[in-house]
């Protein structure tokens, strides 16, 4: 699984003249006909062979061919087991680094002096982690849903499990109620340690946000035994059987956790500019952001999903601009042509510890009129 330590170690990596690297994303997902009978490899011989003919120099071309060759080496021994497959390789300086994910990310390829990571980042922006405690009267589970993988964290609660009491028989009716009442106690103080519990395993496990699942009443019960810090985190609440497989429980969160996401970035897009607006240490245009970006005041970027252009990275600095100009305007350093100006803006931004967020569907069509990119500043 890709975590944010793996980007900040792909992004240390400085460009070093004469030594590209070669970026892959492979769609392997054997749901898909395409992909079947081994088909990944023909999309990927075809990405490879397309950009080899884009190389002017002989020089590159060799260079190219020698990473090719090695992530043509690793796919062809890869067993699919995921969705995606990504990949980036300097055999120049033996770097190679690989990992599948869960989730399935658009086939590209791109040679440049830094790892693409840029997919990545969006993809931890869509898909942020999720804890999800599934409950009822009597048990209670911990999942926690990452980058389209769940995980089943046993033994979480299981010393906190209700014990099953026997029913009351038909001669001893009188004590129904007792009995009852008995299981009541029990119940609730099995919730009660649950709340209590579920505070310390948000530390341990570092979910941003919260799912309770289960039968209604325990999950509306639960709610009102957690902690404030807990409940501002939950998000949904769905119907599920305590005893749910894995697979059941992350197919059901799947569209409940798209609408989520979707609604999260329509604020964002509606809050940027109401404080862009009000002045309100925001700005929003690709040249006011980029400036922000070269003096990492920037606390979180926000840009619209497909938002791409080249510009040009000053090879001292490596401050950002739009337009070409003769030197950096920072410190006379020369440029070097970028050909996707947003990711690298996004990957700066990571770097000095900001919020990346890529908006999508109606967010990302209201951010693009307003002009694209923007973000907050820090405090």
């Amino acid at each position: 699984m890709i975590g944010s330590s793996d980007l900040k170690m792909l992004l240390k990596r400085e460009p070093r003249p004469g030594s590209p690297v070669l970026s892959v994303y492979l769609d392997v997902d054997q749901t898909r006909p395409a992909n079947l009978n081994r088909g990944f490899e023909v999309a990927l011989d075809n990405m490879l062979r397309s950009l080899h003919q884009q190389l002017s120099e002989a020089l590159s071309r060799r260079e190219f061919q020698q990473d090719a060759a090695r992530v043509r080496a690793l796919v062809s021994g890869y067993v699919p087991s995921a969705k995606s497959l990504c990949v980036f390789c300097d055999e120049s300086e033996q770097f190679l680094w690989w990992r599948e994910l869960r989730l399935r990310l658009r086939n590209d390829v791109v040679w440049s002096g830094t790892p693409f990571i840029r997919p990545l980042l969006e993809a931890l922006d869509e898909h942020e982690r999720y804890g999800v405690i599934l409950v009822d009267r009597a048990r209670a589970r911990l999942f926690t849903v990452f980058l389209g993988e769940i995980e089943e964290h046993e033994g979480a609660f299981a010393l906190w499990d209700v014990h099953r009491f026997k029913s009351a028989g038909t001669d001893h009716l009188w004590s129904q109620q007792q009995f009852q009442r008995q299981a009541d106690t029990h119940a609730l103080w099995h919730l009660k340690r649950v709340a209590q519990s579920a505070d310390q395993l948000l530390s341990e496990y570092g979910f941003d946000r919260l799912v309770l699942a289960g039968p209604g009443e325990a999950t509306a019960e639960l709610r009102r035994l957690l902690p404030k810090r807990l409940r501002t985190r939950i998000v949904a609440e769905l119907p599920l059987p305590v005893e749910a497989a894995p697979a059941d429980v992350l197919s059901a969160l799947a569209p409940v956790l798209q609408r989520i996401e979707r609604a999260h970035e329509q604020e964002v897009v509606d809050s940027l500019i109401a404080s862009v607006g009000k002045n309100d240490r925001a700005v929003i245009g690709l040249d006011d952001t980029l400036a922000l970006v070269q003096q990492g005041r920037l606390w979180q970027l926000v840009f619209a999903e497909g938002l791409q252009t080249a510009g040009w990275e000053c090879e001292q600095c490596a401050a950002l601009f739009s337009q070409e100009r003769e030197t950096c305007a920072y410190c006379n350093g020369s440029l070097r042509r970028v050909p996707d100006l947003i990711a690298r803006a996004a990957e700066r931004a990571f770097e000095q510890g900001a919020v990346v967020e890529q908006v999508r569907g109606e967010a990302a069509a209201k951010l693009t009129i307003a002009g694209g990119i923007g973000g907050w500043l820090r405090e």
